[in-house]
């Protein structure tokens, strides 16, 4: 079967994000966009045409069945029209947060698929719901035959080792529940690992390397021989570093206190950690790292607390993984605060010159949002910047399993 067209969604707590690739071109992108405030009273969807042109759509959006016609009707109607039919579709592409130990690559969707995907949804409630509604509604508009694939971002962590992935507690809740460490934003730091590979001219044998996906959400992954050994999320998407508005690390004993102290519930001391925690909770302004970087400079002490958190978090990771791995030979910074914050960057490696990390401050400040080498050509450490592409990932794992190849 020759597979052309590839539309890859990415559904979020209350986004439809979407990607339609024509993989006839080089995996070229025809079209793309984000359907933002999905529930919520109004909507908007954000939408880049086939020319580049951008345009804005003020909408109701009440649900992803509703979010995912109108992407195809922007899609097939009007002035954006990249498509004449939705039937000109011929796969579509999944991510999904959640596989939990089941799967180790990306698979075609089926029943079995979606019933052991949303079995999970406990774990990451904010993610899975919205992704099998997405998928459902897929099957409700193209039939539940239509060739469909899932791209797990706990894949590329099935990898490591029980001694990395089980916690300290008793064994029988692992064998029962499977409460263990997955981690997350496999698809990212797959593909960043992958594009060093091609990038050094060498592959990834032998290699030691430390993927920061840096966002709204971020973690580190330790990867040896291209195989992811560790990643900074645990059973869930709580276990990391500081995020936007989720805490990271917190010690579990803290949880009973604040009930206790605050006489509030178990459910609402979960909120605080998962949504005014993170780089919000301790600025006090604002959960974008950009924001606070800005403000940090001008002497909001807060805001240099926040992000100098955050950096002193990533350099943590980075030098424990190295020690796991036996040393280290690249550190790969992608994700929105990654790819754009020379400030953090110069933070996270400040320091480490000891250890032959030598950043070219340079190149550093030259080459935010684009693939570059930022390291010193002296430096023992490559230090990479290398723009993530989890839509890709999914978009050419989607074409080879509906093709048969994978």
């Amino acid at each position: 079967m020759n597979i052309l067209k590839i539309l890859v969604l990415n559904a979020g707590s209350s986004s439809l994000k979407f990607k339609l690739y024509d993989m006839s071109a080089d995996a070229r992108v025809v079209a793309e966009g984000n359907c933002q405030r999905v529930g919520l009273p109004s909507g908007e969807i954000k939408y880049v045409g086939p020319g580049g042109e951008k345009k804005v759509f003020e909408m109701p959006l009440p649900t992803y069945d509703e979010a995912l016609s109108q992407t195809i009707q922007l899609l097939t109607e009007g002035e954006g029209k990249v498509l004449d039919s939705v039937r000109d579709i011929d796969a579509i592409g999944h991510r999904i947060a959640m596989g939990g130990p089941h799967y180790r690559n990306s698979v075609r969707i089926d029943d079995a698929v979606i019933n052991a995907v949303e079995a999970l949804q406990d774990v990451t409630p904010l993610h899975t719901p919205p992704q099998i509604h997405t998928i459902r509604a897929c099957r409700k508009l193209l039939g539940e035959d239509f060739p469909m694939a899932a791209g797990f971002d706990t894949a590329f962590h099935q990898t490591i080792p029980p001694e990395g992935y089980l916690y300290p507690i008793p064994y029988e809740y692992y064998e029962k529940h499977a409460v263990r460490k997955f981690g997350f934003h496999g698809l990212s730091h797959h593909f960043v690992v992958e594009r060093y590979g091609q990038l050094r001219d060498g592959g990834l044998a032998g290699t030691r390397v430390v993927t920061c996906h840096m966002g709204g959400g971020s973690s580190v992954t330790a990867v040896l021989n291209g195989e992811s050994q560790e990643n900074s999320f645990g059973f869930g998407t709580g276990e990391s570093l500081v995020c936007g508005t989720r805490c990271g690390i917190f010690d579990h004993a803290a949880i009973g206190y604040l009930m206790e102290k605050e006489d509030i519930s178990f459910e609402r001391v979960e909120e605080i950690l998962h949504k005014e925690s993170g780089l919000l909770g301790l600025s006090g302004i604002s959960s974008d790292e950009k924001e606070l970087e800005e403000l940090a400079m001008q002497g909001n002490k807060r805001a240099k607390l926040a992000v100098d958190i955050l950096m002193r978090q990533v350099k943590k990771y980075i030098g424990s993984y190295a020690f796991l791995m036996g040393g280290l030979d690249a550190i790969v910074f992608t994700g929105g605060i990654g790819e754009n914050s020379d400030y953090c960057r110069a933070g996270i490696c400040r320091g480490l010159e000891e250890f032959g990390v030598l950043l070219d401050e340079d190149a550093n400040r030259a080459f935010n949002r684009s693939e570059h080498r930022i390291s010193k050509p002296e430096s023992k450490v490559d230090i990479w910047i290398i723009p993530t592409n989890e839509e890709l990932v999914i978009a050419r794992d989607t074409a080879s399993i509906i093709s048969g190849n994978l």
